[in-house]
């Protein structure tokens, strides 16, 4: 029973989500949709997992309501002045031919950085590693200081490309071939966050891009695609580089049948029995050292002797061993309770702030940065990307990127595909 009205709800909020604002894909709506389908997936009870006990169950609820109050803040506000709802969209002031050569030198440092990436391995252990022992190859992948930034542009060079095909007619056939290399990369990486990032991400900017959406059999067949494609990717890198921990969780599966399909859902369900074992340790206040890791980051480089949080989270058993519990942590560990109330209630306003703003000035840069922040909601049931640098290192990217190619002359609309600047009913 509460796996229908979980369900329900998740697609419900969808549904009301297009009545008032004429899209699916706002932040409350994503927010309500992937928390209530991840919780309706755990009350399947498909993992013997740990009980997720009140405590946990109250941080959920408190988070919740703080998130939609947050982007109620901006709806209520944003309703009364309902032009954004109609406004025409601004895309056309680009330059094309900047556009290309923006993406064609991401293109060149993405490269640059994969180089570096392999380098760094080598020097390391050596290029077998990421055959004998590809989670230590992961590792360090992860921890490139500063010149894995570099390899970080193949994922905003992805999303960037795919913006490219999306509103263009007769777009440049090499920039298919960018989204090619991009997704080798992140396979390199063994990384299946980073391809749900690119993936997930590049889906939210297709949709922005659109003057309306509409739940038309080739919306569906495309989003059935994604779909499919993200469980392809996530079962190949579980299958080849962590076999390990995949066999090993195979004994705490109730439905042996399932196979393969136990890894996603450990990955969508897993972090609610690790929040509650988190919860439930001491953790001293660390007052934004967490939450505001970009700037202590920064602080890092230019203070001596400057100590900054540990950003690795903590691993559990629960009884799979674990360290993700949801996008919470950050705030509980800086905060503690408040953390839990007041972190949530800023972001969900901060990400309808630039849903909405993006509304009201459809531009490149508005389209690229309110699909960064749907992807930061989408991604909350796991791990906080908004307090993660390689977030707001490629806010900078895309805000660079757009003023280069920003042109005060409109581009002709003919160059550009229909349902970019027409309504679709």
């Amino acid at each position: 029973m509460l796996f229908i009205a979980l369900l329900s709800l998740a697609f419900l909020g969808l549904f009301i989500s297009k009545q008032f604002f004429d899209d699916f894909f706002t932040p409350p709506a994503i927010y309500n949709f992937f928390w209530a389908f991840a919780l309706a997936m755990l009350d399947l009870d498909l993992v013997r997992y740990h009980p997720v006990g009140e405590t946990a169950w109250r941080a959920i609820g408190l988070s919740y309501v703080a998130f939609m109050s947050g982007t109620l803040i901006v709806t209520a506000y944003a309703l009364t002045k309902t032009k954004w709802l109609t406004a025409p969209p601004k895309i056309a002031h680009i330059d094309r031919q900047r556009f290309e050569w923006a993406l064609f030198f991401l293109f060149g440092m993405g490269i640059l950085g994969f180089l570096f990436q392999l380098y760094h391995l080598h020097a390391s252990f050596g290029l077998s590693t990421f055959f004998t022992d590809p989670q230590r190859a992961r590792e360090l992948h992860s921890n490139v200081r500063f010149l894995g930034y570099f390899n970080l542009l193949n994922v905003a060079n992805f999303v960037l490309s795919l913006m490219y095909l999306t509103i263009y007619r007769k777009p440049r056939r090499w920039i298919v071939f960018i989204l090619f290399w991009a997704t080798a990369t992140a396979f390199f990486t063994t990384d299946r966050t980073r391809f749900f990032y690119m993936v997930i991400w590049a889906f939210y900017i297709f949709v922005y891009c659109q003057r309306r959406v509409n739940l038309s059999a080739k919306f569906v067949a495309g989003a059935t695609t994604l779909i499919m494609a993200l469980l392809g990717f996530f079962l190949l890198i579980a299958k080849l580089y962590v076999k390990q921990a995949h066999d090993y969780n195979r004994q705490f599966i109730k439905v042996p049948e399932l196979g393969p399909l136990i890894d996603p859902y450990i990955y969508l369900t897993g972090s609610f029995p690790v929040l509650q074992q988190f919860l439930e340790d001491k953790w001293p206040p660390a007052y934004g050292k967490h939450t505001f890791a970009p700037m202590i980051t920064f602080m890092e480089l230019v203070i001596p002797n400057f100590e900054k949080a540990q950003l690795v989270g903590k691993f559990y058993w629960v009884p799979i061993h674990l360290n993700v519990c949801t996008y919470l942590e950050p705030f509980y560990k800086d905060f503690g309770w408040y953390g839990i109330a007041l972190g949530p209630l800023f972001v969900g306003f901060f990400s309808m702030w630039v849903y909405v703003t993006m509304r009201q000035r459809k531009n490149m840069f508005t389209i690229y940065f309110a699909g960064l922040m749907s992807f930061c909601v989408t991604i909350s049931v796991f791990i906080n990307f908004y307090s993660q640098i390689a977030t707001w290192f490629f806010v900078l990217i895309g805000y660079l990127i757009y003023r280069w190619c920003y042109s005060a002359d409109p581009d002709e609309t003919s160059h550009f595909r229909e349902n970019i600047f027409q309504w679709r009913d």
